[in-house]
């Protein structure tokens, strides 16, 4: 429980260092730019740099909490038959 946590508030300051502009918008366009070459997808233009990492970490969280849920679902179906 600790893990997941720990996990929402690192994603939570990283969104927040990005969308402040805390984090030096070079080092965010060399992340995504790195990400989007390994993938193989164009990638953004400067202008579209924070937004497009803002939606990057927001799919992360929505996927890592929908694969708990179902984990815990899951589990919970096995246990009660």
């Amino acid at each position: 429980m600790l893990s997941i946590i720990v996990f929402h508030v690192l994603m939570l300051v990283l969104g927040l260092g990005i969308a402040s502009r805390a984090i030096p918008p070079q080092r965010v366009e060399n992340m995504l730019g790195y990400l989007h070459n390994t993938i193989g997808i164009t990638t953004p233009s400067r202008e579209q740099v924070r937004m497009v990492a803002l939606i990057w970490i927001a799919s992360v969280v929505v996927i890592v909490d929908g694969c708990i849920f179902l984990l815990l679902f899951i589990a919970k179906l096995s246990n009660s038959a």
